[in-house]
C-alpha cells in the first residue's frame, strides 16, 4: 500500500507493507492470537531480564533483554521497519554494511572535531514517540499502537531489543536532516552512529559554538551555538554534559573510539590491554588469569570470548595483514589451541603487506629507492638495479616507514635483473604472493604494483593494463605491458588476474619507450640453476 503521508510534518511518499496493513495482517505475520496479545499488552514488563555491563571504570549500561518469544516477534517487525526506513548517508549506527570504522573514516584527516552524546539515548524515546512516528508514515492507527506495545517496555525504547535500533533511527529522521543541514553550511562533515553525533572539517568550527571556540577538550554544552542547543531540544534529546569534546589539530582526534588523525586507529591502551591479558594467561594460566581479570574489570564472561571479540574487532579496524593483529592473534591461538582464530586475509591485504621499499644510498648525495615482494617458496625477490653496488640495503613497509630492516643481497644477476635478499623480517610483517600456475598470453590483464618515487603517506601504487606482447631480448624473457613502469616500481610485482606474480618490474616510463617485467619463468630457472 502506497500512502503519502507526512514525517514530521514533511510530505514523503512511502510503501506501507502489506503485513502492517491492518490489525489482521499484522497479528497474521507475527502468528500471534488475541489471549497472547493480550498477555503482552498487561505482562510485558515480565518477559524481559534487566542486568548491567561495564562500559568503562565506574561506569554501567543497563541492559533489557526481551525473553525469546518477545525477541522473535520485535525482530520480525524490525524486518518490516527496515522497508519503510531509509538511512541518510551521515547515518552510521545499526545500518547494514556501516559501522563505527565507517563513522570514522568519514572524518579522517579533519584537522577540527567536535564529538557530541545524547544523553538516555534509548530511554529517552518513549512510547507515544514510537507510535506517533508510526502514525505519521501512514500506518493505522490500531497497528501502530499494537507494535509500540510490543517494541517498547516501561514507556520507552529498551536498550536490548533487536527492534529498538531500526525505530531509533527512524525517530531520528529529522534530526540527521537538520543536522546535515547544520553541516552543509558550516562546511562540516556530519556523521552519528546511535548516540555519538560528530562534526569535523577543515576550517575552525567556530559556527557551531556561540562565542569563541573552547580549548581542546571536554566542553559544556551550553557553550554550543543556539540554533544548534535548539534542534536537539526540538527532538527531545538532551546533550551528556561529560561526553561534549573538541579536538583541534594540535590534539588527538577520536570518532567513536578511533583515532582518525592520519591513520584510522585504535587507543594505544586497546592493544596493551590485549597484550597484558595474553601475557596474564602465558604466565598464570587460564584460571588465574580469569580471576584477576574479573576482579579488576568485573562481569563473569570467559577471557577466551572476551579476547576474542577484541581482537575480532582491532581485525575490523587495522585489517587481518597488519603485524600486530597478525601478532596477537597467533599469541592467542597458542593460548587457546582448541579454539584458534583464523587468519584469512583478503587477496589486498595480503598484496598490501607482501610488497615493500627498499632503499640505500651509494653516497650522502645520491640513494636509490625501488620495490620489492614476497615470494611463497623463494624469499624477498627485487630487480638487480635496485640494488646495484652494495651488498646491503634497508628494506621498510610503508605502514611503519620509520622501522627499517637491514637486508643483504644473497644472489644477484645484472643480466636477469633479478636479486634475492636474506632479511630478518619477523614473519607477523609480512604475507607472500604466489607465483602464477598458467601461461601468460597476450592480452591477458594485468597489474603493476609499485612505489614510484616513494615519500611518507604515499599508499601502494597499483596500475592495471594488459600484456602487449610476449619477447626475448638478450636471451632473457620480458612481459611487455599497456601501462606505465615508473621509476620505483622497480623490483615490484606484476601480478595476473588473481594476484599471482606473473614476472618482475624491469624498466618503463617516458624514457624507455616501453615497459617490461622479467617473466616469472626467468626466476625460475635461474634459481634452479642454484
Amino acid at each position: 500500500m502506497s500512502y503519502r503521508g507526512a514525517l514530521f510534518g514533511k510530505p514523503i511518499r512511502i510503501t506501507i507493507p502489506a503485513e502492517l496493513a491492518d490489525e489482521a495482517a499484522l497479528l497474521a505475520y507475527l502468528g500471534l492470537g488475541a489471549a497472547e496479545l493480550k498477555k503482552i499488552w498487561h505482562f510485558r514488563g515480565r518477559m524481559y531480564q534487566h542486568f548491567s555491563i561495564a562500559k568503562g571504570p565506574n561506569k554501567v549500561r543497563l541492559i533489557s533483554a526481551p525473553d525469546q518469544r518477545l525477541k522473535f516477534l520485535q525482530r520480525r517487525l524490525a524486518d518490516k521497519f527496515t522497508e519503510l526506513y531509509r538511512p541518510r548517508h551521515p547515518v552510521h549506527g545499526f545500518v547494514v554494511g556501516r559501522s563505527v570504522k565507517t563513522n570514522a573514516l568519514a572524518h579522517l584527516h579533519r584537522r577540527f572535531v567536535v564529538n557530541i552524546d545524547l544523553k538516555d539515548f534509548f530511554p529517552t524515546i518513549a512510547q507515544n514517540r514510537v507510535e506517533g512516528m508510526l502514525f505519521s508514515l501512514g500506518i493505522d492507527a490500531r497497528v501502530a499502537e499494537i507494535i509500540a506495545r510490543i517494541c517498547c517496555n516501561r514507556g520507552h525504547l529498551p536498550q536490548g531489543a533487536p527492534s529498538s535500533p531500526v525505530l531509533s533511527n527512524m525517530i531520528c529522521f529529522r534530526l540527521d536532516k537538520q543536522l546535515l543541514d547544520v553541516a552543509k553550511e558550516t562546511r562540516c562533515i556530519y556523521t552519528r552512529y546511535a548516540d555519538d553525533i560528530t562534526f569535523s572539517g577543515h576550517r575552525p568550527p567556530t559556527a557551531l559554538f556561540d562565542a569563541a571556540l573552547p580549548p581542546a577538550g571536554r566542553f559544556s554544552p551550553d557553550l554550543l551555538a543556539p540554533k544548534l542547543l535548539d534542534i536537539f531540544q526540538q527532538n527531545g534529546f538532551s546533550i551528556n554534559p561529560d561526553k561534549a569534546h573538541y579536538a583541534d589539530r594540535h590534539s588527538r582526534r577520536t570518532v567513536t573510539g578511533l583515532k582518525v588523525n592520519q591513520l584510522l586507529n585504535v587507543d594505544r591502551r586497546y592493544v596493551r590491554n590485549i597484550r597484558a591479558a595474553l601475557h596474564s594467561i602465558a604466565t598464570l594460566g587460564l584460571k588465574e588469569a580469569e580471576k584477576k581479570f574479573h576482579e579488576k574489570h568485573g562481569g563473569n564472561s570467559g577471557l577466551a570470548a572476551h579476547l576474542r571479540g577484541k581482537i575480532s574487532f582491532l581485525s575490523h579496524i587495522k585489517g587481518q595483514s597488519d603485524s600486530v593483529v597478525r601478532s596477537l592473534t597467533l599469541r592467542f591461538n597458542k593460548c587457546f589451541p582448541a579454539q584458534p582464530i583464523k587468519v584469512m586475509p583478503t587477496s589486498t591485504e595480503i598484496r598490501d603487506r607482501a610488497v615493500w621499499v627498499v632503499e640505500h644510498n651509494l653516497d650522502r648525495d645520491h640513494g636509490k629507492q625501488g620495490t620489492a615482494f614476497f615470494l611463497k617458496g623463494v624469499g624477498l625477490v627485487t630487480a638487480a638495479h635496485c640494488v646495484e653496488g652494495v651488498s646491503e640495503i634497508e628494506v621498510f613497509h610503508p605502514s611503519k616507514h620509520a622501522n627499517a630492516f637491514k637486508a643483504t643481497v644473497r644472489k644477484r644477476d645484472e643480466h636477469r635483473d633479478l636479486a634475492i635478499l636474506d632479511h630478518s623480517i619477523p614473519a607477523t610483517e609480512y604475507f607472500e604472493l604466489d607465483p602464477v600456475s598458467h601461461a601468460i598470453v597476450t592480452g591477458d590483464s594485468m597489474t603493476a604494483v609499485g612505489y614510484p618515487a616513494w615519500a611518507p603517506g604515499d599508499p601502494l601504487n597499483i596500475r592495471p593494463g594488459f600484456v602487449s606482447t610476449l619477447t626475448v631480448r638478450s636471451a632473457v624473457q620480458y612481459i611487455e605491458v599497456t601501462q606505465k613502469l615508473t621509476p620505483g616500481m622497480s623490483g615490484g610485482p606484476l601480478l595476473d588476474a588473481n594476484d599471482a606474480v606473473a614476472g618482475i618490474i624491469h624498466k618503463g616510463g617516458p624514457e624507455e619507450g616501453r615497459d617490461f617485467a622479467v617473466h616469472i619463468e626467468v626466476l625460475e630457472a635461474w634459481l634452479k640453476e642454484g
